[in-house]
């Protein structure tokens, strides 16, 4: 019984050390912001947002918007893996050429990461 306490312990631990990262590794709807404030109305025509993680694409968000032009903020959802994140923005101008922003941001899921494109 002496020797079979200590393994039953070690057992019970190596468990509940898996089930927690498993819950931190578990993919979560995640939000993200992309603030156009700066721009002005009607100004931008087209949102291109590519976020990707070590080379790969967690999620695109393509818009083509009317002669009111895109918001002043664009909300997304990254369905992946809370972490750090590579955020790549394409503006389209009507009368401009195309802008476009790469960020890095940190994806978490109690709050909303936001990318401003200069």
């Amino acid at each position: 019984m002496r020797r079979l306490a200590p393994r039953l312990i070690f057992l019970a631990l190596l468990a509940g050390g898996l089930v927690l990262w498993g819950q931190l590794r578990r993919p979560r709807d995640l939000s993200l912001e992309i603030d156009l404030q700066g721009a002005l109305p009607g100004e931008i025509r087209e949102v291109d947002v590519v976020v990707r993680r070590g080379g790969k694409a967690l999620a695109r968000h393509e818009v083509r918007y009317a002669a009111e032009g895109a918001p002043g903020t664009i909300s997304l959802l990254v369905h992946a893996a809370p972490g750090q994140a590579e955020v790549e923005t394409t503006l389209v101008y009507g009368d401009k050429p195309a802008h476009r922003n790469i960020a890095r941001v940190a994806l978490l899921p109690d709050r909303s990461a936001t990318v401003r494109p200069e």
